[in-house]
């Protein structure tokens, strides 16, 4: 694992989307752009992204175009031969992880990338645990979306309800 070099593209060149703890807060969707030369780093297809603030942590394989990454996002470029990027991820983000490598030398706790434990395994049995991975991050999602779609519910019904909506 290695982090990427600096982007050599000048500054002003064409813009990437730029990712913030604050986007992940809210939806995980990039709000600005960044021209790609002044990107401090950014991330490409299977990158693995590490959000090092505590209230965001979380860790996962990027997916999509180039994504500039804002502060407190890192960026970490594996060798496919040695590692495998969904694997790394899924040690990354696992929740005791974040507490161990958590600091409180602010008002914000932040997550020492440095301290966070990967565990060791040859590359063939990585895959099995990266599948592991992958099909508990889509688990996730789809109870994510549920939990959206049962709020919806549960508003709209309300909203319903208070306007005289029940049967008599």
């Amino acid at each position: 694992m290695a982090l990427p070099p600096e982007p050599a593209a000048p500054a002003g060149g064409p813009a990437v989307p730029l990712l913030t703890i604050a986007d992940l807060l809210h939806d995980g969707t990039p709000s600005g752009t960044v021209p790609t030369g002044s990107a401090p780093a950014v991330a490409e297809e299977g990158d693995v992204v590490v959000a090092g603030v505590a209230r965001a942590f979380k860790a996962w394989v990027h997916q999509g175009p180039p994504t500039a990454l804002g502060p407190q996002l890192y960026l970490l470029r594996v060798d496919a031969e040695k590692l495998e990027p969904h694997f790394l991820a899924g040690c990354l983000c696992a929740p005791a992880n974040g507490r161990q490598a958590g600091t409180h030398a602010s008002s914000s706790s932040k997550v020492d990338i440095r301290r966070l434990q990967v565990l060791q395994l040859p590359l063939e049995k990585q895959a099995v645990y990266a599948e592991t991975f992958r099909r508990l991050r889509t688990f996730e999602e789809l109870l994510t979306a549920a939990g959206s779609s049962g709020k919806g519910l549960v508003s709209d019904m309300s909203d319903r309800l208070a306007a005289g909506g029940l049967p008599a």
